[in-house]
């Protein structure tokens, strides 16, 4: 008979208004125990509470047979609880090192044990996939999925009792996924009980033992992974179904450039890059961690000097090379970064706020703004991306990660911006505002509008893409058709500077292992 390690009862929780509403919820000892739920059904605000970062208002939690409750995150982390959130804890200015054992730096009179440090720190690398990097390495040089994997490795650190996982592979490609799933298996596997959530219903049903549904702060259902289909966890999240949409390619506007990449480098970027884009056209761009798709949308919204090259916008107006954001903005592109909070989102300000600044020019006159027109405004967005918040001014760090990401697209719509960089833009997001998502690009693209989508899903990117891009170790490798690719051979593209070819068969499917060779 399984042995119960967490549980909750009655727990409740509100903000302005109830997040949590008498949950209740049983997790064993070496259980891997998915929570799924639509964003805003309150999975964070609950495992915040499991780790002391957020206080209950009431309820019981009771873990190994103690009454558990945690007055910080010191005091979950000193009782066997380990997070690895979804908005990434890492800090910029430290090493890799210094972010995984930051809590507990070996140390002898005061002084870091550097050596001690060093080798700790390499057996967690190589345990998640980064043993090509240096335990020196500042993290600020990293991409967004091997930031996720040093989070994950700064959770595994500990000898916990608990783990808990919120949207770990939110930005890791399949090889990745798959290897942490082996990880967390392995470690469930040794006693500890696991909390795994996320949005990719195709992994839970995978990894998981137990799955239970979030709904309007409440558990709904609890059940065995094994018994339930993706379709069954989606009816039992929002109480509805989500059919696949018809994908139709896009339509034929007329050839005239909009975007012209010419023989392009960067510090990033060493090997020439040369793409065009058109009117009325979604572009996938694919490839491993580090091989160059956030680079290149950086490039694009001249966010990163050049060496070489140029990037020329073309409009009616003429053309102009792309040197530095403010040329970007004002020749109608928008830019969704891959880390919301760091690279987008403006804390501590309104939805309104952060929906209308780029484009508060719209809504000015004489230098006065109209605080009217900007309600209005907000409002129109707020409904047409169907944004879940109490209003346009409530603080835009309250919504769920979802709504927040819906806040950083309406920002743009509003600019009316006719070309759009989006990094990783269903990060962190419900099956039913990923489906509200591409609703809205596919109409975009269907108004004339391009859309560039970098994404480390390439499931999402064969549903958008009318062509898809391809990078591999910072290199434009492949591209493809939307009548004329499959997933395998997308994967092989995207592992073709890493490997000798002899080794990779595109019939067998056969790959091999991932080595992004960043420095």
């Amino acid at each position: 008979m399984a042995t119960t390690r967490l549980s909750i009862s009655g727990l409740s929780k509100s903000y302005s208004t109830p997040v949590l509403n008498d949950v209740n919820l049983s997790i064993n000892c070496g259980e891997i125990h998915a929570i799924v739920g639509e964003n805003g059904a309150g999975k964070t605000t609950l495992v915040n509470i499991l780790a002391g970062i957020t206080h209950k208002d009431a309820g019981e939690i009771i873990l190994d047979g103690e009454r558990y409750a945690p007055s910080g995150p010191k005091d979950g982390f000193n009782a066997g609880v380990s997070y690895a959130a979804q908005e990434l804890s890492i800090i910029d200015t430290l090493s890799v090192a210094e972010n995984i054992w930051l809590r507990e730096l070996p140390h002898k009179m005061c002084v870091i044990e550097t050596a001690r440090l060093e080798q700790k720190t390499r057996g967690l690398l190589d345990l998640v996939g980064l043993d090509y990097l240096s335990s020196n390495t500042p993290t600020e040089r990293l991409s967004l999925s091997e930031r996720q994997l040093i989070e994950l490795a700064k959770a595994l650190a500990a000898d916990a009792r608990v783990v808990i996982l919120d949207e770990p592979t939110a930005a890791l490609a399949g090889p990745q996924a798959a290897r942490l799933h082996d990880i967390i298996a392995t470690r469930a596997g040794k006693g500890a009980s696991i909390i795994y959530i996320s949005h990719r219903l195709g992994d839970v049903l995978s990894v998981a033992h137990t799955v239970s549904v979030l709904r309007d702060g409440q558990v709904v259902s609890s059940a065995p992974a094994n018994t339930l289909t993706v379709d069954d966890v989606i009816h039992q999240m929002s109480g509805q179904s989500y059919p696949k949409r018809e994908i139709s390619p896009g339509a034929a506007h007329e050839k005239k450039p909009v975007l012209e990449v010419d023989k392009v480098t960067t510090k990033d970027l060493p090997h020439p890059i040369s793409c065009t884009f058109y009117p009325g056209e979604i572009v996938g761009v694919a490839g491993l961690a580090g091989a160059g798709k956030s680079e290149f949308l950086s490039a694009l919204f001249g966010l990163t000097r050049l060496r070489t090259g140029r990037i020329s916008r073309y409009s009616d107006a003429g053309s102009i090379n792309i040197d530095d954001p403010a040329h970007a903005v004002r020749s109608g592109i928008g830019y969704l970064g891959e880390e919301r909070l760091s690279m987008g989102l403006f804390n501590g300000h309104s939805v309104l706020a952060n929906m209308m600044i780029p484009g508060i020019g719209s809504c000015s006159s004489l230098s006065f703004l109209n605080r009217v027109a900007e309600r209005i405004s907000s409002q129109d967005l707020i409904e047409q991306l169907a944004i879940r918040c109490d209003g346009p001014q409530q603080l835009v760090e309250q919504l769920s990660g979802g709504n927040q990401q819906k806040t950083l697209i309406a920002r743009w719509l509003h600019c009316g911006s006719r070309i759009l960089l989006l990094d990783e833009p269903t990060r962190g997001v419900d099956v039913g505002t990923k489906s509200a998502i591409y609703e809205l690009l596919f109409n975009m693209r269907d108004e004339g509008k391009t859309i560039i989508v970098a994404s480390s899903d390439v499931e999402e990117l064969m549903t958008l893409g009318d062509r898809t891009i391809v990078f591999s170790a910072r290199k434009l490798v492949r591209e493809f058709q939307r009548d004329g690719w499959a997933e395998n051979d997308m994967l092989t593209a995207a592992f073709q500077e890493f490997t000798d070819q002899s080794t990779v068969r595109r019939n067998t499917g056969e790959l091999p292992q991932q080595n992004t060779g960043r420095p």
